[in-house]
């Protein structure tokens, strides 16, 4: 099995003025954006067709986080509407706090989206040990409509150095398709 056919829309978090985590110099904005052009490599090599809210450090012209969260949901609602994506992966990093988490979140009442959540946390779980996954009333998930199924991803903590070694990145995107995998095969 390839992934042809399977549209795939990668949103990484962030971006432009809303850095998101920050630790030593290190931004989530950057971070979601590595990982997600990782993703999108990979997926493309796998025969999907990938898309993505932004390519370069933007915002949506937010006046804050809130109103940029909701620009992004509405961009996102009116760019990929009538586009058959199967899957939303909206790409995270959580603070460096001891009781932050790492794990795939999808939205309340979303039967497809709990089922790829499942299996990215399963198979994120080969690179970032303890992945769990749960609901979350989150706007990404919420509101967007675009998606067969939802998912947001906190890959892992802003102050994990990982985030500079290209190789780790490739592995951790690695697990999420691995994840997608996972979930086509059982959806199918």
């Amino acid at each position: 099995m390839d992934l042809s056919g399977k549209k795939i829309l990668i949103d990484p978090g962030h971006g432009g003025e809303f850095s998101g985590k920050t630790y030593k110099g290190r931004q989530e904005k950057d971070c979601t954006l590595k990982i997600s052009k990782a993703l999108e490599n990979l997926l493309e090599e796998e025969g999907a067709t990938v898309y993505m809210t932004r390519t370069r450090d933007k915002d949506f012209g937010g006046k804050n986080l809130d109103d940029d969260i909701n620009k992004r949901v509405k961009y996102i609602n009116e760019r990929y509407s009538g586009k058959g994506i199967d899957v939303l992966l909206s790409i995270h990093v959580n603070t460096e706090r001891l009781i932050s988490r790492v794990g795939v979140l999808y939205p309340e009442k979303g039967k497809a989206s709990k089922i790829l959540a499942e299996n990215l946390a399963r198979k994120y779980a080969t690179f970032m040990g303890n992945t769990g996954y749960g609901e979350a009333d989150l706007a990404i998930l919420r509101d967007t409509k675009v998606a067969g199924a939802k998912a947001l991803i906190e890959t892992g903590k802003i102050n994990q150095s990982w985030y500079d070694d290209d190789e780790e990145v490739e592995q951790a995107a690695f697990a999420i398709v691995a994840g997608l995998y996972d979930y086509f095969r059982e959806i199918d």
